[in-house]
């Protein structure tokens, strides 16, 4: 009989606990990193009309930056997704092109702070 192993149950070996201390770290800082990669916004259109919105065209930037996002064809009722990488509170302006000819302009969001709004769209 071995005297070392007599008693004392299973022990890990330090490369065993080495590893281990490294794979927490790792699970620690990538929920850190995907905790604080959004730096943007989700924002959802909802069409609460009863007709086709053509066409949606979000335009916003800061003193250094300016983007255009377009999104098409939202059948009555239903919603669609943009991401914005633009940063919560500083609005941004948007036209709404339905399919009777009306369009709609806004600067939507100014001074809101959500980073996962919806927004009914009705002409």
């Amino acid at each position: 009989m071995d005297s070392e192993t007599t008693g004392r149950g299973f022990r890990p070996s330090k490369v065993c606990l080495w590893w281990l201390i490294a794979l927490l770290m790792l699970l620690v800082t990538l929920v850190a990193w995907y905790g604080s990669a959004s730096p943007g916004m989700e924002v959802t259109f909802h069409n609460s009309s009863e007709q086709m919105i053509e066409s949606i065209q979000l335009d916003f930037g800061s003193a250094d930056t300016q983007s255009r996002i377009q999104a098409f064809r939202i059948p009555a009722g239903e919603e669609r997704i943009l991401l914005l990488n633009h940063q919560p509170g500083m609005g941004f302006n948007v036209q709404v092109n339905y399919r009777d000819g009306n369009k709609q302009t806004f600067c939507a969001l100014h001074g809101d702070d959500q980073r996962r709004p919806v927004i009914y769209l009705q002409p």
